[in-house]
């Protein structure tokens, strides 16, 4: 059993729903974003920067690669 329980997309407001569609449709999890969907202005703000970080002169394959290595190294399995 999760420590927090995932937010029910229906019970967000309208802009989170479409954030959390995108989620869906983009990465096809949802888990981190119904979590963080607990303190919407959190949501808002990790989705703002997480589109900035995403722009850029760097390919996002390029940049998904340093993800995963970065998350090798710390020891992340998510």
């Amino acid at each position: 059993m999760p420590a927090v329980p995932l937010k029910d997309a229906d019970d967000l407001p309208p802009d989170l729903q479409r954030l959390i569609a995108e989620y869906d449709a983009w990465i096809g999890d949802t888990t981190f974003a119904r979590v963080i969907a607990h303190r919407p202005e959190a949501f808002r703000a990790f989705h703002a920067l997480y589109v900035s970080l995403l722009e850029g002169r760097v390919e996002s394959e390029i940049k998904e690669l340093a993800r995963l290595r970065l998350a090798r190294l710390n020891g992340c399995a998510y």
